[in-house]
């Protein structure tokens, strides 16, 4: 088994997000909605599987993990598309008002990055993190001379 950095750049991306998410829903208070948490299953299980595979340099992991990255990264895409108003709002996500999927939290505060709260948003941020560990992992593996 042989070491490759793109798995431990993969676990790294995992473990942020679900770091992240977990502060922004236990320190900061917001509460997730339905389609978060769809995308909490997806990512949550990756920062473990991830660090394991890391760990024993076992690319063979891929093909657990990117059907649950490309799961997220679709409940993601979606749940961007609702926020940008293209696609309409599920009913399950106006049930409870204080976890809409709509609510443009402000996750960079009230000062000067305040702007950036309404173009760099969780699901954004969760999109990205998906994308990227998709893209590490996609690519073929090149062989020794």
């Amino acid at each position: 088994m042989t070491r490759d950095n793109r798995l431990y750049l993969a676990w790294v991306v995992a473990l942020v997000a679900t770091l992240g998410s977990l502060y922004f829903s236990e320190a900061r208070g917001f509460r997730p909605c339905v389609l978060c948490w769809y995308q909490r299953v997806m990512m949550y299980p990756l920062a473990i599987i991830l660090g394991g595979a890391a760990l024993r340099g076992d690319l063979a992991v891929r093909s657990y993990v990117l059907p649950l990255a490309g799961i997220g990264w679709l409940v993601a895409l979606y749940q961007n598309l609702e926020t940008w108003g293209l696609v309409p709002t599920l009913r399950a996500c106006t049930v409870d008002p204080a976890s809409s999927c709509g609510i443009p939290w402000p996750i960079w505060g009230t000062g000067s990055l305040a702007p950036l709260n309404t173009v760099i948003t969780i699901p954004v941020l969760s999109m990205v993190a998906f994308t990227l560990i998709i893209g590490l992992l996609s690519w073929r593996r090149e062989r020794p001379m």
